[in-house]
């Protein structure tokens, strides 16, 4: 049986007799270790040995003297406002917590000071995106704690970012556009074709639906920023607001070479689904882009024309570019597409910021890639290709 973290498993032998014992020790080996708590024995009680480690779970551990840094994390740990977060972000945050108990867990809060938390970022300059997150995870941590009597200043929000390098995503160009709307499977097609026309993630793509449709735009909440955002209104050009109604009535045709027969799916509440029409997960939507890559012909001809056109593009232009990019086309990739397509039809930054719910900063991250590539020889127009479903 794998045991959940914190537990801890102890074997001794007496005679010829083997005694197994559970304990509830997560802070073995470290500064924050402190009584081991013996628990049942799940062979004999499973579910008091569980809820005895829930229990445990949401209590804060004495190891930590009051007022200290390892005290303010497991109370944070605990708290509600941590808990709502989603999977993925709560196990980013475990990342630094951890980091922060290893180091000061015992440090009382009120002498944590900006210089402290420098030295740490300074201490990560190998990795500036980790340093920099942990920056941001300190501020939220502190930022909660403050109104709550457990802090009065908050030192992360003094230390400033370290520099990162300006890379971004590759845009999609226009070949890329063509040859995947020629080539890959209808949802592929789908993915593309909305990833353009609302310039968000693969994590929103997921999410939408005709449920969101209304007038000539789509609702979207992002799910990155949604704690500190609303929804807004993404306004579509005519043409794509048309044809999200007609993907909302009409089948996605999957193709397999080990089905005897094509296969139709429907959802209606969603534009993007799986082959078993499934709800497609962040990571189910790239390994699914990444199956077509890899898998077909098709896909790994347009990886070896994607090599050479991304290494002439860095070659004159000196562009310094996510690794995933000099490998593929990426999803996140879209959203610059979509950015640049916009931009050539006449759109100013501060008016496509606006209309698909990005800061200004990042609007002109992309754009710096305007002059150097076409995603598009006759903007939209060029975008917008007819496919089997159009």
């Amino acid at each position: 049986m794998k045991l959940p973290e914190g537990v801890e498993l102890s074997v001794k032998k007496r005679g010829d007799k083997v005694y197994t014992y559970y304990y509830w020790n997560p802070g073995r080996g470290t500064k924050r270790q402190g009584k081991r708590v013996k628990l049942p024995d799940p062979a004999k009680n499973l579910v008091a040995f569980g809820r005895a480690i829930e229990r445990l779970q949401t209590e804060v551990p004495t190891s930590y003297p009051a007022g200290s840094v390892g005290d303010l994390t497991v109370r944070y740990r605990n708290s509600e406002e941590f808990k709502k977060n989603a999977d993925g972000t709560r196990s980013n945050y475990e990342v630094h917590m951890r980091r922060f108990e290893e180091h000061w867990g015992t440090v009382a809060e009120r002498d944590l000071t900006p210089l402290t938390v420098q030295t740490a970022r300074d201490s990560m300059k190998e990795t500036p995106v980790m340093a920099n997150q942990m920056l941001s995870v300190g501020t939220t941590i502190w930022d909660w704690a403050i109104p709550l009597g457990l802090a009065k200043i908050n030192p992360f929000e003094k230390v400033k970012d370290l520099e990162i390098p300006d890379r971004g995503h590759v845009p999609w160009p226009a070949w890329v556009i063509e040859f995947v709307n020629k080539h890959a499977t209808t949802d592929l097609v789908r993915m593309m074709k909305l990833g353009v026309m609302t310039c968000q993630r693969g994590s929103d793509l997921i999410l939408m639906g005709p449920g969101h449709r209304e007038n000539n735009g789509i609702w979207c909440r992002p799910k990155k920023t949604r704690k500190r955002r609303r929804a807004f209104l993404i306004p579509l050009a005519t043409v794509d607001a048309l044809l999200l109604d007609r993907w909302a009535e009409t089948p996605v045709t999957f193709t397999n070479t080990r089905w005897k027969a094509p296969i139709d799916r429907h959802r209606d509440d969603l534009y993007l689904y799986s082959p078993k029409a499934a709800q497609y997960t962040p990571d189910g939507l790239r390994a699914r882009w990444g199956r077509w890559l890899a898998d077909t012909e098709e896909g790994r001809t347009l990886c070896r024309r994607w090599k050479e056109w991304v290494a002439g593009q860095v070659k004159k232009y000196f562009w310094d570019i996510d690794p995933d990019d000099a490998d593929h086309p990426t999803i996140h990739g879209l959203r610059g597409t979509g950015i640049l397509a916009r931009a050539e039809v006449g759109y100013e930054v501060d008016q496509i910021a606006n209309d698909i719910g990005m800061s200004r900063q990042n609007v002109e991250h992309y754009m710096r890639f305007k002059d150097q590539m076409k995603v598009a020889a006759d903007g939209q127009k060029r975008l917008r290709v007819v496919s089997n479903e159009d």
